[in-house]
């Protein structure tokens, strides 16, 4: 017995040891070296505020309802650029597609060089009207005040049009010729799924013949405290997202006075299949997008969770326990279900017919709508209940994008310039929601999303929400983003 427990001893010291020593080489990579950086063309970043504030001016809003969208705002804001930034629209090519988004051209001086598309979007998402009382600033005022421009779209995502715009006017003032192609494309239905303009947009450029060698859209971000365990300011990079669909469940059974019910009705079978889809949620998993992630992550943690994440051939219970304990970890491993509507009956004392809800899933990496469907089907296994896709947008998850290729790098070395004396870890990231980007998802390797404005407390919140608002200071940030990504796309 004495030595079994003496052989117990050695083993759990040895394995303590072994684990030790793994987290102690968890050590975060090497600085980017930015010392040969090209010069910084000068930035107006007051007229560059005054820009983006009077783009803020014009409601370019998509209504998810399908209500009517206000062209002649969309119409507004595409003069508004043409005033804005004279020179880039003297040497680019503007076409309109889709009726109201923008593809912009600026010619490289290798045309046989893999092209670069940088993409954004006109149009915002809705104020609902009982909020407005709430909005320090109306939402369509650009007001600049306090430091910020206020304001729909200063976030989500008008910054990202204009400052891609500043950084390529800046460009051009200073005798800059990109030595490949860039493509700037901005869509007009990007809240409402993109199908009809960075899809058509997408759709044009291929046919051409473009294969472009980085991709770079919304959907990161640069924050403290984005991910567990990561107190200091991160840049999150999505390296994929997730994929979308809406299931309509419909229950029918025969309907009648409430005084005499059937042994099942309509409502209540429907509310028996949504009830059992939240209690059998899909797997979890921490392949893919979320391992890199966390491996990622590790370097920047506490000790004592660099043991955990160095030793993931023994804690992936303990690690996906831990993350399933949030809503962001829980959906960073697994396809979620969402219960979002449900109709059914037309006064208190009839028996409804029929009972209809709508469940959405955002579709983890490694699934797809069709493995999502049948599973549902499964899941409910009730012949009152047909599931049926909704009419809206439909796509599997993108695919993911490397972090070992001279695109990644460059990302990493732009977001390494972008504020003086900080370089924040870059980490991989599966973005949840869903971005124009993954239009290009069959045609690019290299598709990243990141929104280059570090977000102060709260400006998460903000983003669809009250009092969307962005810092001045950081939005010369996002500029500078451009423009150091532009000066190094040679290097790829």
């Amino acid at each position: 017995m004495k030595r079994l427990l003496l052989a117990l001893l050695a083993l759990v010291t040895g394995l303590g040891g072994t684990m030790v020593s793994r987290a102690a080489r968890l050590v975060p990579p090497l600085p980017v070296d930015t010392s040969g950086l090209p010069p910084m063309p000068s930035i107006d970043s007051a007229g560059a505020i005054q820009r983006l504030a009077g783009a803020i001016r014009y409601p370019t809003v998509s209504y998810a309802s399908g209500a009517p969208i206000d062209t002649a705002a969309f119409r507004g804001f595409h003069d508004h650029l043409v005033a804005s930034f004279p020179q880039a629209h003297a040497t680019l090519t503007r076409e309109l597609i889709g009726g109201l988004s923008l593809l912009y051209t600026w010619k490289g001086a290798d045309a046989a060089a893999a092209p670069i598309v940088l993409m954004g979007h006109m149009d915002v998402v809705p104020v609902p009207e009982p909020n407005l009382p709430q909005w320090t600033h109306t939402p369509f005022s650009g007001t600049i005040a306090d430091g910020f421009v206020w304001g729909r779209g200063t976030l989500d995502d008008k910054s990202t049009v204009l400052s891609s715009m500043e950084a390529v006017e800046t460009l051009i003032r200073s005798g800059y010729v990109p030595p490949r192609t860039i493509y700037l494309t901005f869509g007009h239905d990007e809240e409402v799924g993109g199908r009809y303009g960075a899809r058509a947009m997408v759709d044009t450029l291929v046919a051409r013949g473009v294969k472009p060698g980085l991709v770079v859209d919304e959907g990161g971000f640069m924050a403290s405290g984005l991910l567990p365990g990561l107190t200091q300011r991160v840049a999150i990079v999505g390296i994929a997202e997730k994929g979308y669909i809406s299931l309509k469940l419909t229950s029918r059974a025969d309907g009648g006075h409430s005084s005499m019910p059937p042994g099942r009705t309509s409502v209540g079978a429907l509310a028996r299949a949504i009830a059992a889809l939240e209690a059998s949620p899909f797997p979890m998993s921490l392949d893919g997008p979320t391992r890199g992630m966390l491996d990622a992550m590790g370097p920047y943690l506490p000790f004592s969770q660099k043991v955990v994440m160095a030793n993931m051939w023994l804690t992936t219970p303990l690690v996906q326990r831990t993350l399933a304990a949030n809503p962001l970890g829980g959906a960073l491993m697994r396809t979620t279900t969402s219960p979002t509507m449900l109709t059914a009956g037309i006064k208190d004392n009839v028996l409804p017919p029929e009972a209809t809800g709508v469940v959405n899933f955002r579709i983890r990496p490694g699934e797809t709508s069709e493995s999502v469907m049948a599973r549902v089907r499964d899941v409910i296994a009730d012949t009152m209940i047909t599931v049926a896709p909704l009419d809206s947008a439909i796509a599997n998850p993108s695919p993911v994008s490397s972090t070992r290729s001279p695109a990644w790098a460059l990302m990493r070395k732009t977001i390494s310039s972008m504020i003086p004396g900080e370089q924040p870890p870059v980490i991989p990231y599966l973005v949840m929601g869903g971005t124009d980007a993954k239009y290009w998802g069959p045609h690019s390797d290299a598709v990243y999303r990141f929104l280059p404005i570090p977000l102060g407390d709260g400006d998460r919140e903000r983003v669809h929400g009250l009092n969307e608002r962005v810092a001045a200071r950081d939005y010369a940030s996002a500029v500078t983003f451009f423009i150091r990504l532009l000066q190094g796309v040679g290097g790829l």
